[in-house]
């Protein structure tokens, strides 16, 4: 049996049940890849639940407003994902009467399809003889094929990748690399591999060398950068003033507690999203903080050190409509009811 046909048949006895796998759609399947990335099954799994009971078609999705999207994603992070999800599922509905599109070319050209999301709708939605490479597949290709070069330099990704495409059936290429994702979640462990219990350990050339504890090999990530940062806890009324910017990159879409970055000897360049044109310090100036807090918050590319300056004023003073920015006053009891990530809701845990 060819190593195809051997993993074929470990995932008919093995493969996960997941609620994607039982009735696949494209949409099912766009959906769940785009939540999949960097993110774990365990923690999609109820969140895929809700938000397609809620956006049960790719109509449905395109046709919520950002703000809700955004809401049902809440818990995944990485809320860009979710605003390219949206946007693609626009597209598709405008340009291509609501059918995902099978060439390959047009679908990657859609917001927040990469190269492996672009592998695995289609494999799995169209049965296009496709790899989609990720980190398990990354981990397992190393081991699998010996490949003694660290596995997140593009020249060793596309070397791996080619490899794989090489064992791509022209049936079932979906679920061969369903197969690959669950054995990288099942067995071909980072640091604990199971390879008494692999299918295609006879296969594996760092298995039979003895090397599979030494692989993958990967060149030291960058450490986020450590950035000081000015946040603004301000409530009146029994509301709090949140912000909404539209463009700006980081963070851009979701509601936030105003902040900025402070330039610092560690790290002499800023995000300029502070208050717009400077309007809100004027407002603070008369009034003293109730506290001022510290903390830190952790990004994948970013350090956050936050003093938190948490005001309490008489009024909810004019909020200027800045280009491309909004500001509201939220009332507390309803603060769940708009998208915050997670940092802007550990700040308002600060709270006495």
């Amino acid at each position: 049996m060819t190593l195809a046909q051997i993993l074929l048949e470990w995932y008919d006895l093995r493969g996960r049940d997941l609620p994607w796998r039982r009735n696949p759609t494209s949409y099912s399947t766009l959906v769940s890849e785009i939540m999949l990335q960097q993110t774990r099954v365990e923690a999609v799994l109820p969140l895929y639940e809700r938000f397609m009971g809620r956006f049960p078609s790719i109509q449905v999705l395109a046709a919520a407003s950002q703000d809700e999207v955004l809401t049902y994603w809440q818990g995944l992070g990485y809320y860009s994902r979710a605003r390219r999800l949206h946007q693609a599922a626009q597209i598709i509905v405008a340009e291509h009467d609501g059918s995902i599109p099978h060439n390959k070319e047009t679908l990657r050209s859609l917001p927040g399809i990469g190269d492996y999301t672009c592998g695995a709708m289609l494999s799995i939605a169209f049965g296009k003889p496709e790899i989609a490479i990720d980190g398990n597949l990354l981990r397992i290709g190393a081991r699998l094929f010996l490949i003694q070069d660290p596995i997140n330099r593009m020249k060793i990704k596309a070397q791996i990748q080619a490899k794989f495409k090489e064992l791509v059936p022209t049936e079932r290429p979906g679920d061969f690399n369903q197969a690959l994702m669950d054995l990288g979640s099942a067995i071909c462990l980072p640091k604990n591999p199971r390879c008494e219990e692999c299918p295609i350990s006879h296969h594996c050339q760092a298995y039979f060398k003895g090397a599979v504890l030494a692989l993958p090999i990967k060149d030291a990530p960058k450490p986020p950068v450590p950035v000081q940062v000015r946040l603004y806890l301000v409530e009146s009324q029994g509301a709090i003033l949140f912000r909404k910017r539209e463009f700006g990159g980081f963070l851009q879409g979701m509601w936030e507690l105003p902040w900025c970055e402070i330039p610092s000897q560690i790290s002499r360049t800023a995000l300029k999203v502070a208050e717009e044109h400077n309007w809100l310090s004027p407002k603070l100036e008369p009034c003293d903080p109730l506290e001022i807090y510290e903390m830190e918050y952790v990004f994948s590319h970013r350090h956050w050190f936050m003093t938190i300056f948490h005001y309490n004023v008489t009024d909810q003073f004019y909020t200027p409509k800045e280009k491309d920015t909004l500001y509201l006053w939220q009332p507390i009891d309803a603060i769940d009811e708009i998208a915050l990530p997670t940092v802007f809701k550990k700040a308002l845990k600060m709270r006495p």
